[in-house]
């Protein structure tokens, strides 16, 4: 019960208030003290002594740091009062203090790129499996509208963060050449459709609105809920299984989503810190974005209660603090999608598979550890081979997707959770000189299917994690083989 007196005490603990953002760095100045510095200026922290416990991890994380030496970036909500802000919930991680939206464009003849007139240039990317967000990427997002997110060093401004400006918006949708497909039957696209080849490695992303309540129109504050979906990297075969996460959020002014995934991350190369993330910083990041590796599906609701979604983000902050602080490892029976599925339950919110919230709330009380660590199934390439001891939807980020996708799309359900909208949101790996990944894998094991899971793990073994490094292939010689993961779809 640890994690629900938790979420309990983190709920009741602070008083309601009109509620601030404010961005900036998180610095712990010693004896229990914590300060933002940020755009706005140096506030002195008050909060309870739950979000306390949160604020070491997050200012000085043990083990995942970011590679170019800077510390993480934040954004608080709560309420300023002269020179101390009240924060409110724990800090969500974001790409950079500022933010800036326009067409990028690129003068040849200078070597520059600007928005708004405005000088802009690219922040720290990394080499990751031989490959990082090149000269490619940059020229990818060449002429489009985008939400850029980053610092400013003088008189630029620095982009961590690059996301096209339809996709995670609660406007209209927009045409896109698959549309006749989609509005035939939406759901069979979503299932079966869109992990095609032809969709899944392609360069078009879309969002298209699936049901929308007669009469209805989304207003500034509508709450939004989110499952998302990553796929299978190109450039790994470990990878194979994808990464399942959910988040909460709500409508800006603008019509765009001020939302986050709760994303628990164990020891990475990524530099991707375990907590609450926004959609920015874990799709668009020039190193920690999902997209720089592989496509992502994501499914999102609106009109969800917001005092319901904020108990599913007040569950896994306990196993963040655990994974900022401890060189965890990854387990098959908890994982992305075991904790993610757990959270949800105890918010009201179940997949559409056997096992029941009593079943999951049973095994919550019940554990070996009392918090056990999620993990994040195929990312480490961790063994794959659980199968027939229960529903894959509880572990498998792919099956789980749709699990719950089928729970929000079902009548009674959107009318007990209050779900007015829903939308798909399609996008596409970022282009680079990586390989280019697409739907992850729909079976940890199948007699029936020779490209399951479990064969990808054999794979991965022998070719990326092999007992004797030395026998490893590098990333020219695995090209060789890698063209095997495009029998997933």
């Amino acid at each position: 019960m640890k994690r629900l007196t938790f979420a309990v005490a983190l709920a009741l603990s602070l008083p309601s208030f009109g509620t601030e953002y404010v961005t900036g760095y998180l610095i712990d100045r010693g004896a229990g003290d914590f300060e933002i510095q940020g755009p706005k200026g140096s506030f002195a922290i008050e909060t309870s002594e739950t979000i306390k416990m949160s604020l070491p991890s997050l200012a000085n994380p043990t083990f995942v740091k970011q590679s170019d030496g800077n510390p993480y970036s934040y954004e608080f909500k709560g309420e300023i009062k002269g020179e101390t802000f009240v924060l409110e919930q724990t800090p969500t991680n974001i790409p950079g203090a500022e933010s800036i939206t326009g067409v990028l464009k690129y003068d040849q003849t200078l070597d520059i790129y600007t928005i708004n007139g405005e000088r802009v240039d690219f922040g720290y990317t990394k080499v990751l499996n031989g490959y990082e967000f090149d000269e490619i990427s940059k020229k990818s997002f060449i002429g489009k509208k985008i939400i850029a997110e980053g610092a400013r060093v003088g008189d630029v401004f620095i982009m961590q963060a690059l996301t096209p400006t339809h996709l995670f918006h609660a406007g209209p949708d927009q045409k896109t050449p698959f549309d006749q497909e989609f509005n035939k039957n939406p759901y069979r696209f979503i299932k079966k459709q869109v992990y095609k080849n032809k969709i899944s490695k392609g360069k078009t992303s879309f969002r298209k609105t699936v049901y929308n309540q007669e009469g209805y129109s989304v207003q500034p504050g509508e709450s939004v809920f989110l499952v998302t979906l990553s796929g299978r990297q190109g450039d790994s075969f470990g990878s194979v299984n994808g990464h399942f996460v959910a988040g909460l959020g709500e409508v800006k002014d603008d019509l765009s989503l001020r939302a986050e995934v709760s994303n628990a991350y164990v020891v990475n190369g990524k530099d991707i810190l375990s907590g609450n993330v926004s959609l920015t910083n874990y799709f668009s990041n020039l190193v920690q974005g999902q997209n720089n590796y592989r496509p992502t599906y994501t499914f999102i609701a609106y009109g969800i209660d917001k005092e319901k979604l904020q108990k599913f983000r007040d569950y896994l902050e306990p196993s963040h603090i655990e994974f900022r602080t401890k060189d965890l490892e990854i387990t098959l029976d908890f994982n992305c999608t075991t904790e993610t599925a757990k959270g949800l339950s105890l918010a009201g919110i179940v997949g559409n598979h056997k096992r029941t919230w009593a079943q999951r709330v049973f095994d919550l009380n019940h554990l070996a550890y009392p918090l056990r660590a999620a993990s994040i199934i195929g990312e480490a390439g961790e063994a794959l081979g659980k199968t027939a001891n229960g529903d894959k939807e509880d572990f498998q980020p792919r099956p789980a997707f749709h699990s719950y996708i089928d729970t929000l799309k079902n009548k009674k359900v959107m009318k007990e959770l209050g779900i007015k909208r829903m939308d798909y949101v399609f996008y596409s790996q970022i282009p680079s000189q990586r390989p280019t990944g697409g739907a992850p894998s729909n079976y940890t094991f199948h007699l029936a299917v020779k490209h399951d899971s479990l064969y990808y793990k054999n794979l991965y073994d022998k070719y990326e994690n092999n007992a004797n490094k030395s026998d490893n292939l590098s990333p020219e010689e695995l090209l060789e083989h890698l063209h095997l993961l495009d029998h997933v779809e």
